[in-house]
C-alpha cells in the first residue's frame, strides 16, 4: 500500500464521519481508529488480489469503519 492509497483512506474517512448527525459524529480518536481498522483491512486482502476498488463494489467500507469503532466505544 502507497501513501496515495493512505491518503486516500484518510480523506474517505473524513468523507464519511461528515455524514454522520451530529449527536453521532465519531470522535478524532475513533476517526484514526477507523483508518487503522480500513487499512489493515485493505493490506490483508491484496494477498487475494482485492483492491480499494472492490470494496467500494460491495459496500460503503469508510462509514462501517466509523460504526464499528463506535460500537466497540459504546460497548465499553
Amino acid at each position: 500500500m502507497d501513501q496515495n492509497q493512505i491518503d486516500d483512506i484518510g480523506h474517505r474517512i473524513g468523507s464519511a464521519a461528515a455524514q454522520f448527525a451530529p449527536s453521532h459524529k465519531p470522535t478524532p480518536l475513533q476517526k484514526a481508529d477507523a483508518a487503522a481498522v480500513l487499512h489493515a483491512m485493505v493490506q490483508a486482502t491484496e494477498i487475494y488480489g482485492v483492491k480499494f476498488a472492490d470494496f467500494d463494489a460491495v459496500a460503503d467500507f469508510p462509514r462501517m469503519a466509523i460504526q464499528l469503532v463506535q460500537s466497540r466505544d459504546a460497548q465499553s
